[in-house]
This record gives C-alpha cells, structure tokens and sequence, in this order.
C-alpha cells in the first residue's frame, strides 16, 4: 500500500525547497516557458508572502518534497464570482499514479473553501491526453478553449485606451 502524502500549505520559509521543484515543472512544459530562476523566485516570493494572492500546497512523502499545487485567486466575470484559479500541479515522475495529485486537487478544493471561495478552476493542454484522462475522472470538463497570449511589451494598437488624468 502506498504512503499517503503529506499536505502542508507553503509558506515563506518553503521557498528554497519549493524552487527546484517549481523549475523542474516548469522545464517539463518546454518552449512554453522562458521565465528564468530569478523570475521564477520572484513569483514565488510574492506569491508565498501575500496569502490574499493565492496559495501553494506541498506534497511530501517519506520527508520529500514530491509536489505543489499552485493556487492564484482572482475573479471571473463571466460567472461574476471570486475563484481560485489552479495554475501550477506537479508531481515528480516516481510518484505520480500514488495519490498524489488527486491529494493536492482535494487538498486545494478545501482550502478555496476554507476561504469562501466556491470554485476551483484549471486549464489544460489539450496536447496532455493523460493527464486531462485522469482530470475527466475527477470532474467532467466544461469545453474546449484556445489560449492565446499577447505580451504587452509589444508595441500598442492604434485603438488602445489613454491612461485616465491624474
């Protein structure tokens, strides 16, 4: 039988241990990410230091960190309500198929309710067959969607709003 995992809510102080495991996930999904370590600490920093921001939950099994679930709090408009927007799951390879993952996703949901936040929300590629398999176990997905990034550091459209007078 396997070892639980054990939950923890991260904080400040978990930095250092969450790091590596942050950029492993993050060197897992490839030519999607360019954010660079220092980026990465600082994201985590804020993240870790502001709870009203969101929230990370670690996994650890057998004194290792094994996992994180990383939480974002915001709104949506469409169903105009606060949710809690699950960016960032990861489980390293050796204990995936444990109970690990599905721990993290309960543990999150509890903690979105914790904070009376009715919603857990999370996207995935479409390209992850696996992983959105075991997803649609969980829950079944609500559709499909396209993700389409526009980096502001590009220069602005003809049509963009003036900043209002100070």
């Amino acid at each position: 039988m396997d070892t639980p995992a054990n939950l923890q809510l991260a904080t400040p102080g978990d930095l250092q241990r969450l790091l590596p495991l942050f950029r492993a996930y993050q060197d897992h999904y490839g030519q999607l990410t360019n954010a660079g370590e220092e980026q990465t600490r600082a994201l985590l920093s804020d993240l870790l230091a502001d709870p009203t921001s969101g929230f990370v939950v670690l996994a650890h099994r057998d004194s290792r960190l094994v996992g994180f679930a990383a939480v974002y709090l915001t709104i949506s408009g469409l169903i105009a309500r606060r949710i809690a927007h699950l960016g960032d799951l990861y489980v390293v390879p050796t204990s995936r198929g444990h109970g690990v993952g599905t721990s993290l996703l309960d543990a999150v949901s509890a903690e979105a309710k914790r904070r009376e936040i009715g919603l857990v929300r999370w996207l995935s590629l479409s390209s992850n067959t696996k992983l959105n398999a075991w997803y649609g176990r969980m829950v079944p997905p609500l559709g499909s969607f396209d993700l389409y990034l526009r980096p502001t550091d590009s220069e602005p459209s003809p049509t963009a709003v003036p900043a209002p007078d100070r």
